[in-house]
């Protein structure tokens, strides 16, 4: 750990959801230490599992969200047990702590002043509320580094109002691009692509700012806008509504150039194929592979843009072949022929895939709560300085004894205090909803 890139650097973490825990977990990896504030009686619960203390029965009833729980089973220690917290955990300590009184907000203040970075990703102003915005803490500190990640920014008409991914997904104009022609937006489906694609820019918005403060010695605020983010990353349409005053609207699985292009379906119960064709070069290849020669030299496919007006008659020829065939082993087939192709994998297809095997992309590790589990790892390898994995998601208040007594300095006295008036806990208490 010594060796890697942020190991000299300390991050309060103070997210919650998707996108800013993805951000400190990525710092996490870099070397950061990173120290989760939670609570055992006031917030932050949706982290790590939106309802505090369900039973198995509403685990059931929840459906897909009471499906995350280890096992389908939230047990005695539910928050330990949610894969949306243990998915984006590791590399990470937990410490709690009442905020909402004057003596949390002080112990705070103390790891405020020996912290580098501070990362959160609340409703506007929340932490102003208790005295933790960025004014309140550049006085104790002017060397920290201070992200904010407001969906719709800290200006603007909007600046006050509340958000998840799929709020931004819609503003932005990505559901109309997700959706199929003829569909209205249910048909796109929830993405919340949003928290995915800000997680990784908002670590990289917090080395610059640390960057910075190499050379200068001074701290700053980080305001990172999911919204204004996710607008750049489909500047395509935007710029053709700017340039060309058009709407793209809803292409499903269709491209504007590449064709064929689309999901197949393959042999069982839901299973498809991707495959995406363009220049003549891969639609020979496509045709090879199909044992349909005779397609490459067909008039109402000589060239890309008349493949794009017979779509539907090629679609009905590539399903027939792809029916006869399992979804991996029509991948393999067609991408030993050159044809941009793969398998739409459900969930357990991911955790077996050959490739990510190869690559020693998991890792197994032991989790005290939940068991022995193969967690995903790093999308990028370094040949100096190599992303770590080091211990699994922690436990509630698991690193309580770490921060009260060697970063803080609190003794027995002190530490059973504390105990007693709330802050140090290991496990939600009544009053958490």
């Amino acid at each position: 750990m010594a060796n890697l890139p942020l190991s000299r650097i300390r991050v309060l973490d103070f997210t919650l959801i998707w996108a800013g825990p993805h951000a400190v977990m990525m710092l996490g990896d870099l070397g950061a230490e990173i120290i989760r504030v939670e609570s055992t009686n006031h917030h932050i619960t949706n982290t790590r599992g939106f309802v505090a203390k369900p039973t198995k029965d509403l685990v059931k009833r929840l459906g897909y969200l009471g499906s995350l729980y280890a096992d389908l089973d939230p047990k005695d220690q539910p928050w330990n047990r949610h894969a949306m917290f243990n998915s984006m955990g590791r590399n990470k300590k937990s410490m709690t702590v009442d905020m909402t009184t004057t003596e949390g907000r002080d112990i705070l203040y103390d790891l405020i002043r020996i912290s580098d970075v501070l990362v959160e990703n609340n409703a506007v102003g929340m932490l102003a509320r208790f005295g933790l915005g960025y004014e309140d803490v550049r006085r104790l500190n002017p060397a920290l580094i201070y992200m904010s990640m407001p969906i719709f920014g800290l200006a603007g008409p909007y600046k006050d109002y509340l958000g998840f991914g799929v709020n931004g997904d819609a503003i932005t104009g990505v559901l109309w691009q997700r959706g199929y022609p003829g569909q209205d937006i249910p048909s796109a489906g929830v993405g919340n692509y949003m928290d995915a694609a800000s997680g990784v820019t908002a670590s990289y918005a917090v080395m610059t700012a640390l960057f910075e403060r190499d050379r200068t010695g001074k701290g700053q605020f980080v305001e990172f806008c999911q919204l204004e983010h996710l607008v750049t990353q489909i500047g395509g349409p935007i710029m053709d509504a700017a340039m060309n005053k058009r709407a793209l609207g809803s292409t499903g699985n269709r491209d504007p150039i590449r064709a064929p292009q689309g999901f197949y379906p393959c042999q069982g119960h839901d299973r498809w194929i991707a495959i995406s064709v363009g220049p003549d070069a891969e639609w020979a290849a496509l045709c090879l592979a199909i044992a349909q020669p005779a397609l490459e030299h067909d008039p109402r496919f000589a060239d890309p843009f008349l493949r794009h007006a017979n779509h539907d008659a090629l679609d009905t020829v590539i399903s027939a072949w792809s029916r006869t065939l399992d979804a991996r082993r029509a991948m393999e087939h067609l991408q030993r022929h050159g044809v941009p192709a793969g398998m739409a994998a459900q969930d357990p297809d991911v955790l077996e895939d050959p490739q990510l095997a190869a690559r020693e992309f998991f890792h197994q590790k032991h989790h005290a709560a939940t068991g022995t589990y193969r967690f995903p790892g790093h999308f990028y390898k370094m040949s100096a300085t190599p992303p770590r994995f080091d211990t699994p998601p922690p436990l509630l208040g698991e690193h309580n004894a770490y921060v009260y007594r060697d970063l803080l300095g609190k003794d027995d006295a002190a530490i059973r205090h504390l105990v007693e008036r709330g802050h140090i806990g290991t496990a939600y208490t009544e009053n958490m909803k």
